[in-house]
């Protein structure tokens, strides 16, 4: 990305600040921060972004900021140091905050230099203590060397004396950096969002012929551990997903559409990566398709926002999969079971729910879900009421597949009539225990609506205010 399209995404709805804001803001923190050290009598931190140029305010600043504030507020947590006031304030020149904290000025500027030199985004933070009588300390007074020029590598004070690199280019670096530190948290927090959903999915107890704590579903050649191995192997998968649709969302980028062509291929690879943890074992399958969908929508979004809406990733997850009934045009010789069923019965499967937006998601398990947990339910019981509200509505291949298309609408029919009637929470897991063991007779396994569980812990997760 050159500095130019780098400003176009970032800058361009967005006013620069003048050398008159910019020096107002600096004076505004220095006299702020001295009233707040003479009304409390501790030294303080005063923070500040070294954003290059004079482009000061914009979304991607103010995410690297909340970092630093972040960043701050955890260290001296650590550090068992109590934080008497917190403090943040903006203005056209720039983003600040304050911590007044007890303890002595040496120990908060070693706090601040381990931050500004360990930090990914360190060399853009700018950390100063103010000691009780007023007085700054500075790098050099802690016997530190300079920090770090964006582009050399070199002494940065000297570099910017010297103006040996122009604004555009430390500026493009500044964002470059910023970018870097958003790509390695949307790969850490999807994979965390990912285990933990497919974990609770697995671990909800009784599911209806399907694999949990208490036993195999209607399954013989899978069982807990191979649901393990089958999300350790895959988590790399999904945080690849997240990450290409960060970068699709770049000015110019992908289409939906063309975004998730550019999945497939990966998608492969990773049901080969699965097959290999699994001994061959096809664990996850429509998780693949339909998780990596969800991955890549939310990391679309991230690029610009922290905070997604459930609707947003599924109504980009249609937008993504607009051209998904092509894949029923294929020979039948290298056919999905989906397919196959597709072209007996046109039953769309999970390409029909990820074509509408995943409407089962939407409209029943992930408020149902929701609502629970907020009424106080254990995570478990919020998960069997999800799943059985799923079972009453999903078009669930995976039943037509084992036992027939008249299985499926019985399995519809029993269920929507079960939950009209209102059940408590006991009289569910009742149900859920009983309809187990009559799945497993008649080998019949919702896996179809199992999968739409863990999308519905995923969003639950990635989208929690």
């Amino acid at each position: 990305m050159t500095n130019l399209d780098i400003k176009d995404e970032f800058l361009k709805d967005f006013p620069p600040s003048s050398l008159e804001e910019v020096l107002a803001f600096r004076e505004e923190r220095a006299m702020r921060g001295k009233d707040l050290v003479a009304r409390y009598g501790f030294p303080l931190l005063s923070l500040g972004l070294n954003m290059p140029g004079e482009y000061k305010r914009f979304p991607l600043a103010e995410r690297s900021f909340r970092e630093e504030t972040e960043a701050v507020r955890k260290s001296l947590e650590a550090e068992e140091i109590t934080i008497l006031r917190e403090k943040a304030f903006q203005g056209p020149g720039g983003y600040g905050a304050f911590f007044i904290a007890a303890a002595a000025a040496d120990t908060l500027k070693d706090l601040a230099r381990r931050i500004e030199d360990n930090h990914p985004l360190g060399r853009l933070f700018d950390i100063d203590v103010l000691k009780t009588d007023g007085g700054k300390i500075s790098r050099r007074d802690s016997g530190l060397g300079p920090r770090p020029c964006l582009i050399c590598g070199g002494d940065a004070f000297a570099c910017g004396r010297s103006r040996a690199h122009g604004a555009g280019e430390l500026r493009g670096a500044a964002i470059r950096l910023m970018l870097a530190f958003q790509e390695e948290k949307l790969s850490a927090l999807v994979g965390a969002s990912v285990l933990k959903a497919l974990m609770r999915e697995v671990a909800v107890t009784p599911k209806p012929g399907l694999v949990d704590r208490a036993n195999n579903g209607s399954h013989r050649d899978m069982n807990f551990f191979s649901f393990i191995d089958s999300t350790a192997a895959l988590l790399p998968y999904f945080r690849d997903c997240a990450l290409r649709g960060f970068r699709a969302a770049g000015e110019g980028g992908m289409e939906p559409a063309a975004l998730f062509d550019s999945l497939r291929g990966r998608g492969k690879i990773a049901e080969l990566e699965m097959l290999a943890a699994t001994g061959g074992v096809n664990t996850h399958r429509g998780i693949i398709f339909s998780m990596g969908l969800l991955s890549a929508a939310f990391g679309y979004f991230f690029r610009r926002e922290e905070k997604v809406s459930p609707g947003e990733i599924l109504d980009f997850a249609a937008a993504m999969t607009v051209r998904i009934g092509e894949d029923f045009g294929r020979v039948s010789g290298g056919a999905s079971h989906g397919e196959a069923l597709h072209k007996a019965s046109g039953i769309w499967g999970i390409r029909g729910e990820a074509r509408g937006g995943f409407p089962q998601v939407r409209e029943h398990s992930l408020p149902v879900l929701r609502n629970m947990l907020a009424s106080g339910f254990s995570v478990n019981d919020a998960g069997i009421t999800a799943l059985l509200h799923l079972l009453a509505h999903t078009e669930d291949t995976n039943i037509v597949h084992r036992a027939g298309e008249a299985a499926l609408e019985r399995v519809r029919k029993e269920a929507s009539a079960f939950l009209e009637k209102r059940p408590a929470m006991e009289a569910m897991r009742i149900y859920a225990r009983e309809k187990d063991g009559e799945f497993i007779s008649e080998n019949i396994s919702p896996g179809g609506s199992a999968d739409l569980l863990a999308l519905t812990f995923f969003l639950d997760q990635i989208t929690a205010k």
